[in-house]
């Protein structure tokens, strides 16, 4: 299920950010203040550039086991971009899949945006098969177009939703 971030999350975010592929693909949260600050941000939905929520198991305050996020969501052309990552103890069991999708519903019906589209590291295999099983269609690779944890730039997968897809 989706929901927001909630004060028993901060600890599973730190452990999430513990791992070094989550630190490598994932803005960096290295101390209590950045999970406060993090935490804070994604709740507050008020300036309608985002979108984001906990991916949680199912229960009302059931544990993280990710995140998705509708970012740069911009109205006047109806599109946005999207993130998630999944927590390392929940891998492989489909939550990633499922909170893009649901995330794109959001953005189509709620929200009203015609595009969504989805940018990972060329380098990061497991999101590319996450967005090719959430429906998004690969357009190419933005090359040098992102710097991730280590520092370096790397070329970037593009791919796509469109709401008439």
């Amino acid at each position: 299920m989706l929901r927001e971030f909630l004060e028993a999350d901060h600890a599973d975010l730190q452990s999430s950010f513990a791992y070094p592929d989550v630190r490598l693909w994932n803005p960096q949260l290295a101390s209590d203040r950045d999970v406060a600050e993090f935490v804070t941000a994604r709740n507050d939905w008020s300036e309608g550039t985002h979108a984001s929520w906990v991916v949680a198991q199912a229960g009302a305050a059931g544990r993280l086991v990710g995140y998705v996020s509708l970012h740069h969501i911009d109205a006047a052309n109806v599109n946005a971009e999207i993130g998630y990552w999944t927590a390392p103890w929940a891998r492989d069991r489909g939550y990633a899949v499922l909170s893009v999708r649901a995330a794109v519903t959001f953005a189509f019906e709620t929200v009203g945006l015609v595009r969504v589209q989805l940018l990972h590291a060329v380098e990061n295999e497991g999101s590319c098969r996450v967005a090719l099983a959430a429906g998004f269609v690969i357009e190419g690779t933005s090359r040098q177009s992102y710097r991730f944890g280590d520092g370096l730039l790397h070329d970037e997968h593009l791919h796509s939703r469109l709401r008439s897809d």
